[in-house]
């Protein structure tokens, strides 16, 4: 296959279907291996393995195997970097069984997936994460629409501090979102930072049915790129 070219105007996005994957720890570091022994449950175990040897082999695509399968390093809120290739960035979340990586070249770049029917419920969160703006939007609208629209304003605002490599060190309240179908440009207030909607882009992607997924970015000047699903070297190939 034609490995992807990746140019500074893009981000890429790959979406894996985590149940085509193999579960082969050989393709993590030992600290990962470490970290997926810790989970109790067989099947989280194993969606942790197959989600991590997805992502490693995505990254060989851009950097080469010698690389792709050293250890990350982590920021304060524990997003993983590469130290070695500082000019790509990269970001994975994963919900029952579908993973979404993004792959950006020289800016920082965060996604979230969220699996609809998995959406907590929306009152007995919402006035502690949301903005009071959002929190109005969503008492607004009746049972099923207040689901959906949650799960939408959800992923935004996740993809947005995973961007920023905050993590739940920043509270949610303090920017908000839209949770407009197919809007390009999400973002619409952040109280700690004036000039983020001039600094940052926060986009819908496309998700498979039942999902909800966003991708943010640094810059206004990117779009974002799918990649077709991995083809059998995600599936099959190694590293060696």
């Amino acid at each position: 296959m034609a490995l992807p070219i990746l140019s500074k105007d893009e981000v890429h996005i790959w979406t894996i279907d985590l149940n085509r994957c193999n579960a082969d720890v050989s393709l993590l570091t030992h600290s990962e291996i470490s970290r997926a022994n810790g989970f109790v449950d067989l099947h989280k175990r194993q969606r942790f393995i197959r989600a991590r040897a997805a992502l490693r082999k995505v990254l060989s695509c851009y950097i080469g195997k010698e690389w792709a399968f050293q250890d990350f390093n982590y920021g304060p809120s524990g997003k993983p970097s590469l130290s070695y290739k500082v000019d790509l960035n990269f970001n994975m979340s994963y919900s029952k069984n579908i993973a979404m990586i993004a792959v950006s070249s020289c800016r920082d770049v965060g996604i979230d997936i969220q699996a609809v029917e998995q959406a907590v419920d929306p009152e007995s969160v919402s006035e502690f994460v949301y903005s009071p703006s959002e929190v109005a939007y969503l008492l607004s609208l009746n049972s099923v629409e207040r689901k959906m629209a949650f799960s939408e304003i959800w992923v935004r605002k996740e993809a947005y501090v995973k961007a920023l490599g905050a993590g739940f060190s920043r509270p949610l309240y303090t920017f908000s979102v839209s949770s407009v179908p197919n809007d390009i440009d999400a973002l619409c207030e952040d109280e700690m930072n004036h000039l983020a909607t001039k600094e940052w882009r926060l986009t819908y992607i496309n998700a498979p049915d039942g999902y909800s997924a966003a991708v943010a970015a640094k810059g206004r000047d990117w779009h974002y790129i799918e990649i077709e699903e991995p083809l059998d070297f995600i599936y099959y190939g190694d590293h060696s």
